[in-house]
């Protein structure tokens, strides 16, 4: 039986729009879930299985990169619910509040770079990263060095300060590093990472930030401390 052409095209129209609709409830779904799962989660298990969903459809919307701000000793920059302001970097013989124990027969010394930090978050946080989901100070990193700093408080050298909303706390990041590797006078170039905060619903509970990154570079002259 022929089928006429105004009927044709209106079953035609009605066949897109139903493929649309369809199209755009699974995209929809796809993303709502992919924000409740943390970034190392999602080359594994169900995180795998929504990738290759929204790959089909076309992917994930991707936003424009911003440019990397370039910060200089005492600016401040927000990230991660943080403000966060390099105050100085030291190179020091002994470790003074830093927490950490340079072997002296070996030469090792000290690097420390001092921030004020203020958690501008409503809940208090740990200064120190405690789970793959949550992203914390010891980001901080300096170029030439391997590995996260180790914090302190720099009024009482206690570890690892729990940062209370809205109170500006003065912390120590700390890397041993070897007699010949820095030097007075030397300029370094530091990062400060920014990360994307995120409320799990389903998977992972409460609060976490993750997509961590560099959020700002500052550019820093390396003092050597004066014994006292």
């Amino acid at each position: 039986m022929l089928i006429p052409v105004g009927e044709e095209t209106a079953n035609a129209a009605a066949t897109a729009r139903a493929d649309a609709s369809a199209r755009a409830t699974l995209l929809g779904w796809a993303r709502r879930t992919v924000d409740l799962i943390p970034t190392p989660w999602l080359i594994t298990g169900a995180g795998a299985v929504l990738l290759t969903t929204t790959a089909a459809f076309g992917g994930l919307a991707t936003t424009p990169a911003e440019p990397i701000p370039q910060l200089a000793v005492g600016d401040t920059f927000e990230g991660s619910d943080f403000e966060m302001t390099v105050v100085g970097v030291e190179l020091r013989d002994e470790r003074g509040n830093a927490l950490v124990f340079p072997d002296e027969e070996k030469g090792e010394r000290v690097l420390v770079v001092t921030l004020d930090v203020v958690n501008t978050f409503p809940k208090p946080r740990p200064s120190m990263s405690v789970s793959l989901n949550l992203w914390s100070i010891d980001g901080v990193a300096v170029e030439g060095i391997d590995g996260p700093p180790t914090l302190s408080r720099a009024d009482d050298g206690s570890g690892a300060p729990r940062l209370q909303p809205d109170v500006s706390v003065r912390v120590l990041a700390a890397w041993i590093v070897g007699p010949d590797d820095f030097h007075d006078d030397q300029e370094l170039t530091l990062t400060l990472p920014d990360s994307t905060h995120r409320v799990g619903k389903s998977i992972v509970s409460g609060d976490y930030w993750d997509d961590v990154r560099v959020g700002a570079v500052v550019t820093a002259t390396l003092t050597e401390a004066v014994a006292p």
